[in-house]
């Protein structure tokens, strides 16, 4: 169950959306706002709690847009709006979806559908995998990894304890740890966990007292996935 707000100062466009929310399986209403600032404020006390929220841009006192960037850890997002000028600047804030008024239903469903994919991804991740190594598998917990090594057609997987070697490619790690937020690729050759990440520069990032090299390609992508002041 997929629990949701919405915020829209239009009571036509938030009542369609009520009666599509309601009328779909899979979503729990927990609350409509008209004022945005009331929403936002809603939003910062239980952020925790709220899977979803649909909101509408253009709003008096705070935009869509605004909320977005002012409020931290914002739950994930459906973007509404009357105008397409608005996406680029939506898909910057990493909204779900973005939804044109006026809204259809069935355009609606579409966007629903690729939250339940998204949720049901994040719902199925494990958090271990198995590697073999000399024939023998081996259980390997994602919280013990400190980071992946490329080495040719091998990658070495370092833990706090020991190293395992295994026939693979950092290509086919990274696809492995795509929705696995802690872990991120900072070099070619590299992809690290951020839970043992020590400090870090513009050229390496230290990992367990391990100097790991950063690549340019991969520079700003780190920085954005990290809170710095």
């Amino acid at each position: 169950m997929i629990s949701c707000i919405i915020v829209d100062d239009d009571l036509v466009a938030l009542n369609l959306v009520k009666h599509f929310v309601t009328n779909t399986d899979g979503l729990n209403l927990l609350q409509a706002f008209t004022d945005s600032v009331e929403a936002a404020n809603f939003i910062r006390k239980n952020h925790a709690i709220i899977d979803l929220i649909f909101l509408d841009v253009e709003m008096p006192n705070l935009t869509g847009i605004e909320m977005l960037a002012s409020v931290k850890d914002f739950p994930p997002v459906i973007l509404i709006s009357s105008k397409e000028k608005y996406a680029i600047q939506a898909f910057d804030h990493r909204v779900l979806h973005y939804l044109l008024k006026p809204l259809e239903y069935s355009k609606f469903l579409k966007a629903i559908e690729r939250v339940f994919v998204e949720r049901m991804a994040e719902t199925n991740q494990l958090d271990y995998l198995f590697v073999k190594e000399n024939g023998l598998l081996t259980k390997v917990g994602y919280k013990d990894i400190l980071y992946f090594e490329a080495l040719g057609d091998y990658v070495k997987v370092h833990t706090k304890d020991k190293a395992h070697v295994v026939n693979s490619t950092m290509k086919s790690i990274e696809d492995k740890l795509r929705m696995n937020q802690h872990f991120i690729r900072v070099h070619r050759s590299y992809h690290i966990n951020l839970t043992y990440l020590q400090s870090f520069d513009s050229e390496i990032a230290i990992i367990s007292n391990k100097t790991i090299p950063i690549g340019s390609k991969y520079r700003s992508e780190l920085q954005n996935r990290l809170m710095v002041i």
